[in-house]
């Protein structure tokens, strides 16, 4: 087939890749940066079977509306070409919030050889070899599944949706935000893809359409830091005082429910402990650093931090590191989250880093300076720890958004 796929930085290379290497004939554009492939002209002259475009581009975009040919998802494209992966289970999570900690915690817990992938990178288990660092575009799927060991297990996070090579789906969260320049709903479209995944395991907060649907709470219930699960023939509890705080909450919860799913035990997740960037904390001298900077950083896991910090800290001193490292696709950590956040944490000191051009500089260092809080500016996180660490604060609570 003659194939048109756009998107190059999102995966879509390497879908692209794999297509011509199957015998395809491939163009690709670059939508957003317009630095490789073909011009949008060239491909509008073009005779194409297929088109296969990110969930994320704008409905309206000009080639999609030009080309009346077939259109496919990139998450379709990579269920046509990997087809049912040598590995078993599969388990493909999505949601905003606790994907990569849902992710770890069941990793924590799988018997044999398989591979994590996460945000933070491909992980081999049960020997902790580090592979690298791949999205969680749906592209980078074909790259992680030819890592996959023989019958191994495989758990990755997939954004905006399932690809539908799962054997059990986790939706981690129904919270919801606008993407394709404002005009999807980035929750539609990982509930629309859920029928795609045999069985899902859902958090609280909404409902899922599916016949294979099942609702984390019916599973496990969490009283102060003690977990308590029963499933069939499995019954237990355990105790995490990461239970305490709610960015671990649901997630170890998840972790557990699709364990008892798995028939495995989650016992286990007694000794799992917090994760970098999920609100580990470090001690460098006289500071100590509180490590809330992930991709699912935003207002609400910044006041469990703060609580977080308090519980470990009492009253010291803060200096707040707060912002986005670099620009993305989707949600982004707004100015007024921002503001929010600095409300509710009320620091000494706040060292901002504006690393999407959407975050409005000057409206955030006006507010801390109309509420008596001083403010100055980094580059990056690791520039805003060694300028904090020439501050008198004490404590360094670190709330950036990034994808690391």
């Amino acid at each position: 087939m003659r194939i048109l796929v756009l998107d190059s930085i999102h995966g879509g290379k390497v879908v692209a890749n794999h297509l011509s290497a199957r015998g395809h004939d491939i163009d690709i554009v670059d939508v957003y940066r317009n630095q490789e492939g073909i011009s949008p002209d060239c491909a509008r002259t073009g005779v194409y079977d297929l088109i296969i475009a990110p969930v994320h581009l704008d409905p309206d975009y000009s080639l999609l509306q030009d080309l009346r040919v077939p259109v496919i998802s990139h998450h379709a494209a990579v269920r046509w070409l990997l087809g049912n992966p040598a590995a078993y289970p599969v388990i493909e999570i999505t949601g905003k919030q606790g994907k990569s900690t849902t992710a770890a915690a069941l990793a924590s817990l799988m018997p044999g050889n398989g591979l994590l992938h996460t945000s933070a990178g491909v992980v081999r288990y049960p020997s902790q070899e580090y592979l690298g660092r791949y999205s969680i575009t749906p592209g980078s799927l074909l790259q992680v599944c030819a890592e996959l060991p023989a019958k191994g297990w495989l758990i990755t996070e997939v954004s905006l949706g399932f690809s539908g090579i799962g054997t059990l789906g986790i939706l981690t969260s129904f919270l919801d935000y606008p993407v394709a320049q404002g005009k999807r709903s980035a929750l539609a479209l990982k509930t629309e893809q859920a029928h795609l995944v045999k069985q899902v395991l859902v958090p609280p907060g909404g409902t899922l359409l599916h016949e294979g649907c099942v609702h984390m709470s019916d599973l496990v219930s969490v009283s102060e830091a003690t977990a308590t699960y029963q499933y069939e023939t499995m019954s237990g509890s355990f105790t995490n005082p990461l239970l305490l705080l709610p960015g671990y909450k649901t997630p170890l919860m998840l972790a557990a429910g699709a364990a008892l799913l798995l028939g495995i035990d989650p016992a286990g997740l007694s000794d799992f402990s917090a994760l970098p960037g999920r609100m580990e904390v470090s001690r460098d001298g006289r500071y100590t650093i509180i490590d809330n900077a992930n991709s699912g950083t935003c207002s609400a896991t910044t006041r469990d931090a703060y609580r977080y910090c308090r519980e470990i800290a009492g009253n010291d001193p803060v200096t707040l590191i707060i912002g986005q490292d670099a620009a993305s696709v989707c949600e982004n950590f707004s100015t007024e989250e921002i503001c929010q956040s600095i409300s509710d944490v009320n620091p000494r000191d706040v060292i901002l880093i504006p690393g999407d051009e959407r975050i409005m500089k000057e409206e955030i260092i006006e507010y801390c300076g109309n509420t008596g809080i001083a403010c100055t500016c980094s580059d990056s996180s690791e520039e805003g720890i060694r300028r904090a660490k020439t501050l008198n604060n004490t404590l360094i609570l670190v709330s950036v958004k990034r994808w690391k």
